[in-house]
């Protein structure tokens, strides 16, 4: 009797060991060298570039300065495969797009290779022309086949006509109509492109014109725009 006793405990000390020992060995295969090691976070990617544009109102539009610095620690290559090196989007304050440059004007289909050197910029001036009074988003990037070096942010255009709408009313004299603006009716001066476009126009119609205050006080309709 005891020496089933004893051979019952060895029995089971014996498979505690082995139990013990299969584990130890799957924690070692965890843990060693060979595993994979875990992909660096987004925002510990260093990156090659960093961007940014200034902007200036002048002549009723708005002049951008976009600069691109390389910030990689090495030269880098930029392929440009036509001669629009940048564009722009112009959005408005709610984030609806209004224009957008690439679909305004013709590029040339020229293959183009630019080096930036280890700091180097690369800078680019354009004019966004008849850019109205108010509070816009304005986004703008490389068309490079390597980086876009995207930057976008609000803007603010003070300097500029204002933009509204409202019913024709009909012609006071020459150069004065009058119109129904957000339920107000209010004389308008004009210029002579304005004074021009009223001739074609009827009694309630509904217009849309661009127009300044001038140093009398007097609100001047530079044109009517078309719909």
């Amino acid at each position: 009797m005891k020496n089933k006793k004893w051979l019952w405990v060895a029995g089971s000390m014996l498979m505690f060991g082995l139990l013990t020992g299969c584990g130890t060995a799957s924690n070692t295969n965890e843990n060693s060298g060979g595993a994979k090691a875990e992909a660096p976070k987004k925002s510990e990617v260093a990156a090659k570039f960093s961007s940014t544009f200034e902007t200036l109102e002048q002549n009723n539009s708005v002049n951008v300065n976009y600069t691109v610095k390389n910030t990689s620690g090495e030269s880098q290559k930029l392929t440009f495969s036509n001669g629009l090196k940048v564009d722009y989007i112009l959005y408005d304050d709610q984030g609806k797009k209004l224009r957008q440059f690439s679909d305004e004007v013709a590029s040339t289909q020229a293959l183009e290779e630019v080096t930036l050197a280890k700091d180097g910029e690369f800078a680019n001036e354009f004019t966004i022309e008849n850019v109205y009074n108010g509070k816009y988003i304005l986004e703008v990037f490389l068309t490079a086949k390597e980086e876009e070096a995207k930057v976008s942010r609000h803007i603010s255009v003070e300097k500029s006509f204002t933009k509204a709408s409202g019913a024709y009313i009909g012609q006071i004299d020459p150069h004065t109509v009058e119109l129904k603006v957000d339920g107000t009716e209010t004389a308008y001066q004009l210029s002579e492109e304005a004074a021009n476009q009223i001739a074609s126009f009827k009694k309630d119609a509904q217009v849309t014109f661009v127009y300044k205050e001038n140093d009398k006080g007097q609100k001047v309709i530079d044109k009517f725009l078309q719909d």
